[in-house]
């Protein structure tokens, strides 16, 4: 990809709109009631105003987002239902036994569990188990296969964040140890899980560490004595700490560069935007489908997103893809940014309406785009240093 400089352009989506006629004036407030329609909940009655609408004319894409949305309404309303079934159908019947049914002597009593005297607590406090009371071995046996795959994740999640407690000043202690054997016991977490899962925590906790330490002393990663012991702490392997360190590396030299996620099926726009971006300090990734997008974000967090609306080559639009993002927790505090050439007041509002941080328009010029991108970023950065600070007041309060 070329990196030359490109003063002063303008960039423009490569499909020019047609001009508005009787037809488009007329799809327009067709799609105005639809708004109306989905906000009062009644969308047979807008699906059919849809259908109009795309008589007259076919290829309009408002009327393509608009139907997008109402099938994910229609998606949730289902899910609801589903799950209110399921509490339906497994709620206990009462029976009560018959004369011949009950028993002729009394019951035995219930043994008791012998109960163990209370440990005494180690010098590292032990978290609480993050267990998710939605989470019964009893119910496991009731429930489909596609449901414990879900209830799975819950579980290792579960079983990740008190590992990640555990592990955070060092290895846990004798006691810890036990009280994680017991918890593997009960989310019946494999040996292989436990170890994949382990590792991982260790390392990001050595990490993070370490990365506590640079923020006052910058040359820790040359303090060998230091190193050497928070290594035995995590029971680091020296393989380990030369990978750790180089991605430290690269992060210390590249932590001034913010990375920018661009999204837009016009290929040669996309070209144009990110030579533009990088030559002007940004660390860019470029992709032609949001599918593409979504499968990155999943393990990936850039400093902003830039995102066209209508991607005709992915299988989510714009909107679609917004919503489904939203969804990825370490994503909910990325700034996304549309940049579309559509210009119809209802896809606007609707855009503004899901929460998207800025909407720009086809043709914007670089120094715009530039201005904008910057503002954006350290506006967010800002907001992340006030609530860091407010956070251990409110701790107080």
């Amino acid at each position: 990809m070329s990196n030359q400089n490109i003063p002063q352009q303008t960039f423009q989506s490569s499909h020019e709109l047609t001009p508005r006629d009787d037809n488009k004036k007329i799809v327009s407030e067709v799609l105005k009631r639809v708004d109306q329609l989905i906000r009062k909940g009644d969308l047979d009655h807008a699906e059919r105003e849809i259908g109009k609408a795309k008589e007259i004319d076919p290829r309009n894409v408002y009327a393509f987002a608009l139907e997008e949305r109402i099938i994910n309404m229609r998606k949730d309303i289902e899910r609801l239902a589903e799950i209110n079934r399921r509490k339906e159908n497994i709620q206990p019947v009462a029976v009560k036994p018959t004369t011949e049914e009950l028993p002729s002597a009394p019951l035995p009593k219930p043994v008791q569990a012998d109960l163990k005297p209370a440990y005494i607590a180690p010098k590292k406090p032990l978290p609480p188990f993050p267990l998710d009371k939605s989470i019964d071995t009893t119910k496991k046996e009731r429930e489909p296969q596609q449901d414990r795959v879900v209830d799975r994740s819950i579980e290792l999640e579960s079983y990740r964040k008190t590992l990640a407690d555990m592990w955070n000043d060092g290895a846990p202690t004798e006691e810890g140890e036990r009280r994680l054997n017991e918890l593997r016991t009960l989310l019946e977490i494999t040996d292989a899980e436990h170890e994949g899962i382990e590792k991982n925590v260790r390392r990001e906790c050595y990490k993070n560490v370490i990365i506590k330490h640079l923020s006052t002393d910058p040359i820790v990663l040359s303090d060998i004595s230091f190193l050497t012991s928070i290594q035995h702490l995590f029971k680091i392997s020296a393989e380990e700490h030369v990978q750790i360190q180089t991605q430290l590396m690269n992060v210390i030299q590249h932590k001034q560069r913010n990375r920018i996620l661009v999204v837009d099926d016009d290929t040669r726009l996309l070209e144009l935007l990110a030579a533009s971006l990088e030559d002007n300090g940004f660390d860019v990734t470029a992709l032609s489908t949001s599918d593409e997008a979504y499968a990155l974000l999943r393990k990936f967090v850039p400093d902003l997103i830039l995102c066209d609306i209508n991607l005709e080559t992915s299988t989510m639009g714009g909107f679609t893809f917004y919503e489904k993002i939203q969804e990825l927790e370490h994503i909910q505090s990325v700034p996304f940014i549309f940049l579309s050439g559509l210009t119809d007041e209802v896809l606007i509002r609707t855009g503004k309406e899901l929460g998207v941080d800025d909407y720009l328009m086809k043709p914007i010029s670089e120094q715009t785009l530039i201005s904008t991108l910057k503002g954006k970023l350290k506006r967010f950065k800002q907001l992340k240093k006030v609530s860091a600070k407010q956070i251990p007041t409110m701790a107080v309060v």
